[in-house]
């Protein structure tokens, strides 16, 4: 949702803490442990939100997180303050990032391309500053394989039954990866690289 930055500053970013608490506690830290595994080198972090993937972060990386909403960034920085965690936050539209070509061995995210307006534009903006030999991390929750399911899902709560991974190749991407990380098949992990970067 940080696409939107308006309704987390309006109804507060303790608000998405608070909602998101149990699933941070039952599963959440599970799947950035996977997420960043093998994660090294200059990093960026999209939809940083309100910092919660700090603990995920491997010794060593250094991290710039964004985000589209101010009151989102703040509540990081408390938190980056807290873990004394050396991670530059920026607030930032993915679609046009204020950064240069090339500058990340990496970047990750979490439940965000469900949420952006222009998901394939933003994966374009990404791989602008990947730099050659990079890849890109994304911890999605997706529509899930089995079809009465996918369907229910469809109707009940859509935002949560995306196609995720026909987006990839639509920006140019190559999916090394998709990889379910619960047993409903409804969070999943995507590797890519920009086309044709592929070993």
């Amino acid at each position: 949702m940080r696409d939107k930055p308006g309704l987390w500053d309006r109804f507060g970013a303790w608000f998405y803490d608070f909602a998101m608490w149990p699933v941070e506690a039952l599963a959440a830290r599970r799947w950035r442990k996977a997420l960043w595994d093998g994660v090294e080198g200059k990093v960026l972090e999209i939809a940083v939100g309100t910092g919660a993937g700090l603990l995920a972060h491997p010794p060593g990386v250094e991290v710039v997180g964004v985000d589209a909403s101010a009151a989102m960034l703040a509540r990081a920085r408390r938190r980056t303050a807290k873990l004394k965690k050396a991670v530059k936050l920026l607030q930032a539209d993915l679609h046009w990032l204020p950064l240069p070509d090339e500058a990340f061995d990496f970047v990750v995210g979490s439940f965000v391309l469900c949420s952006l307006r222009d998901p394939v534009g933003a994966l374009a903006e990404l791989a602008r500053v990947l730099q050659p030999g990079g890849e890109l991390r994304v911890l999605e929750h997706v529509r899930p394989r089995g079809k009465r399911f996918a369907r229910a899902l469809s109707l009940l709560a859509p935002h949560f039954a995306q196609p995720t991974w026909e987006l990839f190749p639509q920006a140019g991407w190559e999916l090394l990866e998709e990889r379910d990380l619960d047993r409903y098949g409804l969070v999943r992990l995507y590797r890519a690289v920009p086309r044709g970067l592929s070993a």
